[in-house]
């Protein structure tokens, strides 16, 4: 079997394989449910069916991230209407959320004495929080040179004024998908729940996730051993077809931008990388060029450090 047709999977065998391995795990634990949060991507989708295979959709709660602070509308309006169309799981079921209320919930948890030392919001007002003001004024100049194509992510150590501004803002922006991934955890953990991270294999070996964040800190990542290739071929199975040929781009943006390549070519490269192909070798092969397989190199390489957490000293 050559690498390309290693790519191509048996979906209905992969079904099965994961939801018996859900499964055992939450009747070994006495588990009743599953958590996800919701990001318009087809891991998301197909997360939320597997669980609702799993532990049944009255079982299972969706969280899904709004806008900014106190604002009643969500982040894509379109998300709701996505959730509506491809799922089946009950209204009550749906949570949702801002940074605002993720960190009143939090904090509710504390005294009032230790939340009013910490300055948390005070209801009817706007934050007074600071990751809250400084993350979107980072985020939103950020985002301009990302739309423009001039955003540089610093490389290993900082050491211009700009490269530490881009440090920060990454920083500020990880916070963000930290607290989401606290709530979820709040979520399942006082409901008896599992929460499921909802990365594929792709982003898992290039590092394309936040170390603790929404999908790595995770009770399960069900998806880390399907390449994006393998992925979108699981959702097709899983009825998710249309949503994948309403997407306005089949390549994610981080794909294109980090490596110039489509997800399908990314995958050629990682595969044959897994394999120890050596990379001219996979140049010949892929016909890809050495700088974009330079590229996926040192993203495997430079993020081994966030898949193999914690790390423990051998003694």
């Amino acid at each position: 079997m050559n690498l390309e047709e290693a790519l191509k999977i048996d979906s209905k065998k992969v079904q099965s394989t994961i939801v018996d391995f859900i499964d055992s795990t939450l009747k070994k634990r006495d588990i009743e449910g599953l958590v996800i949060i919701y990001r318009d991507s087809i891991e998301s989708l197909i997360n939320v069916k597997l669980a609702a295979i799993t532990v049944g959709w009255e079982n299972v709660k969706l969280i899904v991230p709004r806008g900014r602070f106190s604002t009643d509308t969500i982040t894509r309006s379109t998300d709701l209407q996505t959730i509506k169309k491809y799922l089946e799981i009950p209204n009550d079921n749906l949570i949702l959320i801002n940074i605002e209320q993720a960190l009143t919930a939090i904090n509710n948890l504390t005294f009032e004495k230790t939340k009013a030392a910490y300055g948390v919001t005070t209801p009817g007002m706007n934050p007074l929080y600071n990751y809250n003001l400084s993350y979107y004024l980072l985020r939103g100049m950020t985002q301009s040179e990302i739309e423009e194509t001039t955003f540089t992510p610093p490389q290993k150590k900082p050491t211009t004024d700009r490269e530490l501004y881009h440090l920060k803002t990454i920083a500020h922006y990880k916070s963000k998908i930290r607290l989401h991934m606290l709530l979820a955890f709040l979520v399942a953990e006082s409901e008896n729940k599992s929460f499921l991270g909802s990365v594929n294999k792709t982003e898992w070996l290039l590092g394309l996730f936040t170390k603790f964040g929404t999908y790595h800190a995770a009770d399960f990542l069900p998806l880390a051993n399907l390449y994006r290739t393998q992925t979108v071929q699981f959702g097709e199975f899983m009825g998710l077809g249309e949503y994948l040929n309403t997407k306005k781009r089949e390549t994610p943006t981080s794909y294109k931008y980090l490596f110039d390549l489509s997800f399908k070519e990314v995958d050629q490269v990682l595969i044959r990388l897994e394999e120890g192909i050596p990379r001219e070798k996979i140049h010949t092969e892929t016909s890809i060029s050495l700088t974009c397989i330079d590229k996926i190199i040192n993203n495997f390489r430079g993020s081994d450090y966030a898949r193999c957490v914690p790390l423990i000293p051998k003694l």
